[in-house]
């Protein structure tokens, strides 16, 4: 594995509060290595607003950016034009191939599905994710620290 890709709605914040266990999740996942003792990228994909125009997306990302700044989680994800990736750039949502094409493509171009885990609380992306080659991972609302221990292991041993 050498990304994971999160949702962030509804997996790692609700209502634009962070979900208890989510920042542990975090931390442990930053601390993860590959097979080749490399860091594990961290990344975002979020079904956000579509521009009615490209130049609306500097705006949206914007105004996206700011959610993380607020829930105190945008160094994980840096820098953003890597590691962020919203539908609104790729035109298309969620579980398009396209926009996982485009946030795996921005850390490796061309890089195989086979190397990515996705996390979400959306049991259709997890389907959609598997059947592009992913690994996915239904991350069901974090709610407390214990459930966050238990997804941690869970996903240090797809390493």
């Amino acid at each position: 594995m050498k990304i994971v890709l999160f949702d962030l709605g509804d997996t790692l914040e609700n209502n634009d509060v962070l979900l208890p266990g989510a920042m542990q999740t975090l931390k442990a996942i930053a601390n993860l290595r590959d097979a080749e003792g490399a860091p594990v990228a961290m990344g975002l994909v979020s079904d956000f607003d579509m521009p009615a125009s490209p130049a609306d997306i500097p705006a949206i990302r914007k105004s996206y950016l700011a959610i993380l700044d607020a829930l105190g989680i945008r160094h994980f994800f840096e820098p953003t034009d890597r590691c962020v990736t919203l539908s609104s750039d790729v035109g298309v949502f969620k579980p398009d191939e396209k926009v996982f094409r485009a946030a795996t493509d921005r850390f490796a171009l061309n890089l195989a599905f086979t190397s990515v885990l996705f996390v979400t609380e959306n049991p259709i992306h997890v389907g959609a994710a598997h059947a592009l080659g992913m690994r996915a991972v239904h991350f069901e609302q974090l709610g407390s620290v214990e459930k966050a221990q238990i997804a941690i292991a869970a996903l240090a041993k797809l390493r």
